[in-house]
């Protein structure tokens, strides 16, 4: 598996991600721009409105934006959105990213 870019300067690798797996999230979006020294990368599962197992993740200030990796906790749709330190949000103009999680490989016993 490889990874992408996405709309708004954001790039995933791998896609899809996995279920139990890690996944790379590269931001240089609208916020970064802003001189940002800290971009919180905010995650949940299932229907972008009503998210579960909702977690938020300290991305790394790197020369191209910001980047933070963690480990897929469900077998449902990834979505996520980013904040800064003032509280401005690039949530991809109120859609959030939203990415399937590959469970293919599961067992359902």
């Amino acid at each position: 598996m490889a990874g992408t870019d996405l709309p708004g300067g954001v790039y995933i690798d791998p896609i899809p991600p996995s279920l139990g797996s890690d996944v790379k999230i590269k931001y240089n979006g609208k916020l970064a721009g802003n001189k940002a020294d800290e971009i919180i990368l905010c995650v949940g599962y299932g229907f972008k409105e009503d998210p579960f197992n909702q977690q938020e993740f300290t991305m790394s200030k790197k020369s191209k934006g910001f980047e933070t990796q963690f480990t897929v906790n469900a077998s449902d749709t990834l979505n996520f959105y980013f904040k800064d330190q003032q509280g401005e949000v690039d949530d991809n103009q109120g859609e959030k990213w939203q990415v399937a999680v590959d469970t293919e490989n599961l067992s359902y016993a």
